[in-house]
């Protein structure tokens, strides 16, 4: 079933836990998102990015989570992850989208207040929330990462009125090893608004920190790359073991079957099970 995104984060926030945001491309990690989902009696966040839009089709990717959606037994926000243009802001808005992200990080400062606070301004005329992100998150193997600048965050929330803030504390988008997350960064954001705060590339970061991340927080998590990995790694090694296995759907099944594990662990360690 669909929900309400702004309550779904208000009530992790306020219960200590945080919902995971887990990204699709298709029909099979769609399935196995919600059955974790489901299986664990946990909320979660069903995330497509651009590059997800481009692969799959904007209509197809949408209507088919849409549909899933409607006969779960769980509560379900649609995301745009990483929009970074107001195009495609209004096109996911026109679709049905309850939540979006608008990435203007790699943007001078006021350029990134400026279009987050016009995709904050559609988005709620939609009757959706508008993710933004203050600092930028680099990708695993560079030093692109801008760690967020708590000095800039009143600035930022006041005149953009996002309703959740994606922040730069040491995470990045891959699997990067050693990823250290700068948790006393994230203890002095934490202090200076009372807005949710949202962690980017999680999936090279330790139990540890993500507890950590948590109890300072961190209400809604995003995970990409450990999903990718493992659908390429459970095929990888169906087809080792069973070389002569030619029919698809018997492959599939057991890729969704491990990605499903993925999640329900990601679930687990966030503290959302039991929370739908």
């Amino acid at each position: 079933m669909f929900a309400s995104p702004k309550q779904m984060i208000l009530e992790a926030q306020k219960n200590g836990y945080a919902i995971g945001c887990f990204n699709t491309s298709d029909l099979e990690i769609t399935k196995a998102i919600i059955s974790a989902a489901q299986k664990q009696n946990s909320p979660v966040m069903i995330a497509t990015t651009p590059k997800a839009i481009e692969y799959a089709g904007l209509e197809a990717l949408a209507g088919l989570i849409k549909q899933m959606a409607k006969s779960s037994k769980v509560p379900i926000v649609l995301h745009l992850d990483h929009g970074k243009s107001i195009e495609i802001i209004q096109q996911c808005l026109e679709l049905g989208y309850q939540s979006v992200m608008i990435d203007g990080s790699e943007k001078p400062l006021e350029e990134n207040i400026r279009l987050t606070a016009e995709a904050v301004e559609i988005a709620h005329q939609h009757k959706a929330i508008c993710e933004g992100e203050l600092g930028h998150l680099g990708k695993a193997g560079t030093n692109q990462d801008r760690l967020t600048n708590q000095e800039d965050i009143e600035n930022f929330v006041s005149k953009t009125h996002v309703d959740l803030l994606a922040v730069s504390i040491g995470s990045k988008h891959g699997i990067e090893l050693d990823e250290k997350l700068n948790i006393a960064l994230l203890k002095k954001i934490h202090a200076e608004t009372n807005i949710p705060l949202v962690l980017h590339g999680a999936s090279g970061v330790s139990d540890n920190d993500i507890n950590q991340a948590i109890a300072n927080g961190i209400c809604k998590i995003n995970i990409d790359t450990d999903i990718r990995h493992t659908f390429s790694k459970s095929i990888r090694q169906i087809l080792a073991k069973y070389p002569q296995e030619e029919d698809f759907r018997n492959i599939l099944s057991q890729v969704m079957a491990d990605i499903q594990k993925l999640v329900e662990e990601k679930i687990k360690l966030f503290g959302s099970t039991g929370k739908g």
